[in-house]
């Protein structure tokens, strides 16, 4: 579990690192947090566990990086059940994870989007969503792959076991 907890501040504190260091519009900025909420899936058992650090992290990140109050709490627990029943029916390997953080962080922007337009805080044109989803694959691709990387030889060769 405190391994889980590292990896999910790491990938807090590189949210806000990231996006202060480099522009919004590079190829190397994506959801951090998010893509380690969606690995992080994986490790757990409790589903109570896993929801109490998805809501903590939502907190934080609503409150530390975005300031739309309640907004994230609400996208995180959408994604993580798209991401229960996904993970019902796909097996998870290097490519699947990928597959599941691509689709978390787009669903994320776009739901952030929407959410946005519907009740007129910030409208931006649909070219810049488009835009940021674009540019956010290469990179979620890569922590993605980095992080499912270290992660699995963690739990499966050094504890062998899930967080109960």
């Amino acid at each position: 579990m405190i391994t889980i907890i590292i990896y999910t501040i790491i990938s807090f504190i590189l949210d806000g690192l990231l996006s202060n260091y480099i522009e919004q519009d590079s190829l190397f900025i994506t959801i951090y947090s998010l893509i380690a909420l969606v690995i992080s899936y994986n490790y757990f058992d409790n589903d109570k566990k896993y929801l109490k650090v998805l809501i903590t992290l939502a907190i934080l990140f609503d409150i530390v990086y975005t300031n739309t109050f309640i907004i994230n709490i609400l996208i995180f627990i959408i994604i993580y059940y798209i991401i229960k029943i996904i993970n019902f029916y796909i097996p998870n390997n290097l490519f699947t994870i990928n597959i599941k953080t691509i689709l978390s962080v787009s669903l994320y922007h776009t739901l952030s989007y929407i959410i946005l337009l519907i009740f007129n805080y910030n409208n931006y044109p649909i070219s810049i969503l488009l835009n940021t989803l674009y540019k956010s694959i290469i990179m979620t691709i890569i922590y993605t792959s980095i992080s499912y990387i270290i992660l699995n030889k963690i739990y499966y060769k050094i504890y062998d076991k899930k967080i109960k």
